[in-house]
This record gives structure tokens, C-alpha cells and sequence, in this order.
């Protein structure tokens, strides 16, 4: 069986998104809700010492869920891969999003024939690394398990190896840029990636700007009306202080009157005792 490419953007029967092909996939709930997980990196799961002594002395480790592609792929294909995110599908997509990088998502099918060729041939060649290393951000999962599962029902691919380039998109929604099926060579690899990097990475980059420029503006309307509020306040303090301050000297005023006019009244009395006794 030979590769087959589905994503390219000179498909015409296609839909198109913000201007560039892509396929609009909804993600199950089980997927999207899957954000709090404690993201973990490659190569921090590993056995005990004790287990490396005594191996038929344990019980095989229970491998973490997030982990569970890796450990796979390094028990069988080494330590020679992309830099794979050990964590939620969720997790790595919002990475990607931060990073202004697209996500390559790969689906191991352990038990399929193409895939030995393609984890020792392709995802190990040095060429792959670098590029994906530098270029995407990569997360995998086992296909018939987890999220890996929910992926591959989500994405019903017809054939494996099966690899997409996936973009963040409004909702639960995910934009399925370009997707490959089947056997495939690290040069072909990394072309169909920098091709679809050179087609539709540059839209994606528009969208997140744009997304970026309308939380920015968003943040300066924020801080324009608390700064508007502030001073609306500080206006009403400096009111309310006058008014007390004039307040103030008006009971001032009117004590110091007071006392004036009792002296005056006391000094007539005065005087009107004065008048009676002589």
C-alpha cells in the first residue's frame, strides 16, 4: 500500500477555513475535558534500579496513560525520536497554540506492518527530528488506547502509519490541515510538512494573530475603562473630601459666631446688672 496524502490545499472539493483548506474535526468530550492532567517530558519514566536487577522478581510497572506511547516506542525503537509531548492531547495543543507552532500528531498502531519501517526508518531519521523538533509541536498516542483511541475513532483514518497536522480552532473544534496514511520516507515526510508549513502555516499564523491582536485590544478596552473607573472614583473622593473640608470650616465659622454672639449677650447682661445696682 502506498501513502496516501489527504489536506491538500488545491483540493476544490474541499471545504475552506479562514481562507486555506482544512477539515473542521469536532473532538469528543472525553478529549476536550481532558486538560488536567500533570504534563510530564520524554525520557522522565524510568524503572527502578531494583527492577532493572531483578526484573522476575516484579510486577510489570503501571505505565501512566500519557506515557504510554513512549515507553512503547522506546522499548522497541530507541530513544531516537521527535521530541513527543507526554501528555494530554489538550495539553499539547495549547502548548502548540502558545508556541505559535502547528501540532504533529502521530498514531502508533504497534501491531500493523508498516509501522516497524516507519518508527526505525522515518520517525528516527535525524532529518525528522530536526525539522519536527524545530518546526511543530509532536504528540502521540497508541491507537488503540486512551486518547489514541478517541483520535483515531474521531479521525477514522484508512491505514496506518497515520500522521496529521493539526491547528486549534474555535469550540471543541480542531483544524485537520494535512493528514498522511501509510508508509512514507523521511525525505517525503518533511516535505509534505514543509509544504503544508509554506501553504497553510502562514494562515494559522494569521489567525493566531489575530486572535492575539483581539485579546490585546480586548486587554487595552479592560484597562482603559478601570483606568477611566479610577479616575471617575479619585473625582468623587476629591468631591466628597471638599465638601467635607468646606463643611468643616462652615461648623468652624458658625462655632466661632456662636461664641461671639454669647460673649456679646453675656457683656449686655453685664452691663444691664451693672445699671440695676447702681
Amino acid at each position: 500500500m502506498s501513502l496516501t496524502i489527504r489536506g491538500s490545499a488545491k483540493a476544490r472539493d474541499q471545504p475552506s477555513c479562514n481562507g486555506f483548506f482544512c477539515r473542521m474535526v469536532c473532538l469528543p468530550k472525553c478529549i476536550f475535558g481532558g486538560f488536567s492532567r500533570v504534563m510530564g517530558r520524554r525520557n522522565q519514566y524510568q524503572p527502578s534500579e531494583l527492577q532493572l536487577q531483578h526484573p522476575q522478581l516484579l510486577h510489570p510497572p503501571v505505565v501512566p496513560e500519557d506515557w504510554a506511547f513512549l515507553v512503547s516506542f522506546e522499548q522497541q525503537y530507541g530513544t531516537t525520536h521527535p521530541f513527543f509531548y507526554a501528555c494530554s492531547f489538550m495539553q499539547a495543543l495549547k502548548i502548540a497554540e502558545d508556541e505559535h507552532k502547528l501540532m504533529f500528531m502521530y498514531l502508533h498502531s504497534p501491531e500493523h506492518p508498516f509501522t516497524p519501517s516507519f518508527c526505525s526508518r522515518t520517525l528516527s531519521s535525524e532529518l525528522v527530528v530536526q525539522f519536527l523538533d524545530a518546526n511543530f509541536v509532536c504528540w502521540g498516542a497508541i491507537a488503540d488506547r486512551g486518547e489514541g483511541l478517541q483520535m483515531a475513532a474521531t479521525l477514522q483514518p484508512a491505514s496506518f502509519p497515520f500522521c496529521a497536522v493539526i491547528a486549534p480552532a474555535a469550540g471543541n473544534n480542531i483544524a485537520v490541515l494535512q493528514q498522511m496514511e501509510g508508509p512514507i520516507d523521511p525525505a517525503e515526510l518533511v516535505e509534505i510538512l514543509q509544504r503544508t508549513m509554506e501553504e497553510q502555516g502562514s494562515a494559522f499564523g494569521t489567525t493566531v494573530r489575530g486572535r492575539e491582536e483581539e485579546h490585546m485590544r480586548a486587554r487595552i478596552k479592560e484597562e482603559e475603562r478601570i483606568k477611566a473607573r479610577a479616575k471617575e472614583q479619585e473625582k468623587l473622593r476629591a468631591d466628597r473630601q471638599l465638601r467635607e473640608e468646606q463643611d468643616a470650616a462652615y461648623f468652624v465659622a458658625l462655632q466661632r459666631d456662636q461664641v461671639c454672639a454669647y460673649s456679646i449677650w453675656k457683656r449686655k447682661i453685664l452691663g444691664m446688672q451693672e445699671l440695676k445696682n447702681q
